[in-house]
């Protein structure tokens, strides 16, 4: 298999999720990853889309864009290759990160700075301040021989100047505590008298 990176930025607009992901299909690509997301009314995605045999990456960026030409869509495609890269941080086990506070300049270059001194490796994240309150929330890939433990010490050490909570979690531990459950959605029941009558 040839496995290729494709990243679509846009104006957000209803539709353009099922115009990539249809190029992708009608061009003979399988998705097996995808993250997607709307920043300040900007649409991003990023896939990571496998094929039986190597693409020209010009063409396939090509077809995205005419494809979803009513989108005015900014495509890049880049061949990741048909190797399996080592990880980048070997027998790591993958923690969830969280700090939150009050907003100023540089803290996500402090906070990854921190951690990159301790070889962590950043896999996803995702920040905001909003009305002078930040939150950030990663997965992070921690050496086997790094205790989570320190990783908060350092950054409690660094936020304890400005305020900023952390916290440390595996992710065993945080998908067990996060764990979704089904949820029906529907009408709202109507009461007949004193009897509730599911719809």
């Amino acid at each position: 298999m040839h496995t290729y990176i494709v990243t679509v930025t846009a104006l957000d607009r209803v539709g353009i999720v099922q115009s990539v992901t249809g190029t992708i299909r009608d061009q003979g690509g399988n998705i097996v990853e995808l993250s997607q997301t709307v920043l300040r009314d900007y649409f991003t995605i990023i896939l990571a889309v496998e094929f039986p045999e190597g693409r020209n990456t010009r063409t396939l960026s090509a077809a995205i864009i005419a494809n979803g030409g009513k989108f005015d869509l900014n495509v890049e495609v880049i061949d990741a290759g048909t190797t399996a890269q080592q990880p980048v941080v070997p027998n790591a086990e993958r923690f969830i990160i969280t700090v939150l506070g009050p907003d100023r300049a540089g803290s996500i270059h402090e906070i990854s700075g921190c951690l990159t001194s301790h070889g962590v490796n950043i896999v996803d994240l995702h920040a905001r301040s909003e009305e002078g309150t930040f939150s950030l929330v990663m997965e992070a890939f921690l050496p086997h021989d790094l205790s989570p433990t320190i990783v908060r010490e350092e950054l409690e050490r660094y936020g304890s100047e400005f305020g900023l909570e952390s916290y440390v979690q595996h992710e065993n531990i945080f998908l067990a505590t996060t764990e979704p459950s089904p949820v029906r959605v529907g009408l709202a029941p109507t009461v007949e008298g004193d009897a509730v009558v599911p719809h």
